[in-house]
C-alpha cells in the first residue's frame, strides 16, 4: 500500500489508512519511523499521517520513541493474544525451559490452569538416571504444588475462594498447607518474591521451585517449575535457583508483551 499503488490511498477507508500506518511501523523494528518516513512508506498525505498517528498514540496502538519516531504500541498484542494457543505458547517457551533443564539438571514442567486445578502442558525430562514420573496432561492440585501455588497466588480473591470451597485443601503429605489463612500468607509472599516453593507438600521426597508467565495485561497465563528428588534437589538447592527462575520468568513474559 505504498506510493506506487494505482489506487490513491487517500481514497481508502480511514480504518485502512490507520492500518497502512501500523503496517509501515511494524517493519521499522526498534528504530521506529518519523512522520516523513511514514508518509513516504504509505503514500498518505502528511496531514493525514499526523492526524492518524495522534489517534493511534492516544489509543496505545503506537508508542513514541526518542527523536520523534513511532513504533507499534503494546496494545497491538491484545489483538494477537487470542491467536496464541497452547501449542504456540509451548513452542515459544520451550527453548527457555530446555535451557533451565540443562542448567539445573532436573525435570522442568510448563503448567496452565484448568478450572480449579492445573495441568502439565509440557515436560522436559531430567538427564539424571532418576527423574520424575509425571506426564503431560495430568491434572494437579493448586494449593500444594509450586507451579499451582504460582497460579493460585495471582488469581482474584473470589477465584481462590471458589477453589477452597470446591476442591478444599486436602493433605497430600504431612507438609501440605491445609489452613486457608496460612496458605493466603504464603501466596502473599509468592507474589512479593516472584517464585514459589513446594517443600515436599505434594509428594514425599520431591522439592520444587516455580515461576509465573505474565502476558501483556500483566495476567499470569502459565507457570513453570523445576522439580527433583530430595536426595539431590533439597530445599536449599531448590531455593538456590530463585534468581534463575525470576530471570526466566521475565524473559518469557516479555515475549508475551509483559512490561514490569
Amino acid at each position: 500500500m505504498g506510493p506506487g499503488s494505482e489506487e490513491s490511498v487517500e481514497s481508502l477507508d480511514p480504518s485502512l489508512k490507520a492500518l497502512a500506518i501500523l503496517e509501515a511501523c511494524s517493519g521499522s523494528g526498534k528504530e521506529g519511523l518519523g512522520v516523513a518516513e511514514i508518509t513516504r512508506a504509505t503514500g498518505l498525505s502528511r496531514s493525514t499521517v499526523h492526524r492518524l498517528v495522534a489517534a493511534l498514540l492516544e489509543t496505545g496502538y503506537l508508542r513514541k520513541l526518542p527523536g520523534k519516531k513511532y513504533s507499534l504500541g503494546y496494545r497491538i498484542l491484545s489483538l494477537a493474544a487470542p491467536l496464541l494457543d497452547d501449542s504456540e505458547l509451548k513452542e515459544m517457551v520451550r527453548p527457555y525451559l530446555e535451557r533451565l533443564a540443562q542448567r539445573t539438571g532436573e525435570t522442568v514442567h510448563l503448567v496452565q490452569r484448568n478450572g480449579h486445578y492445573a495441568v502439565y502442558v509440557d515436560k522436559i525430562d531430567s538427564p539424571q538416571p532418576v527423574g520424575l514420573l509425571s506426564k503431560v496432561g495430568v491434572r494437579l492440585l493448586l494449593h500444594c504444588t509450586a507451579a499451582g501455588k504460582v497460579l493460585l497466588a495471582h488469581m482474584s480473591e473470589e477465584e481462590r475462594r471458589q477453589v477452597y470451597e470446591t476442591v478444599g485443601l486436602p493433605a497430600q503429605t504431612p507438609a501440605t498447607i491445609t489452613s486457608a489463612d496460612k496458605l493466603e500468607e504464603e501466596l502473599r509472599i509468592i507474589r512479593e518474591q516472584g517464585y514459589a516453593l513446594d517443600k515436599m507438600e505434594n509428594r514425599d521426597g520431591v522439592f520444587c521451585i516455580a515461576g509465573p508467565v505474565f502476558n501483556h495485561q500483566k495476567a499470569v497465563v502459565a507457570s513453570f517449575s523445576v522439580s527433583g528428588p530430595a536426595f539431590r534437589f533439597d530445599l536449599e538447592r531448590a531455593a538456590g535457583w530463585a534468581g534463575e527462575i525470576k530471570e526466566t520468568s521475565l524473559h518469557i513474559s516479555k515475549m508475551l508483551g509483559y512490561r514490569p
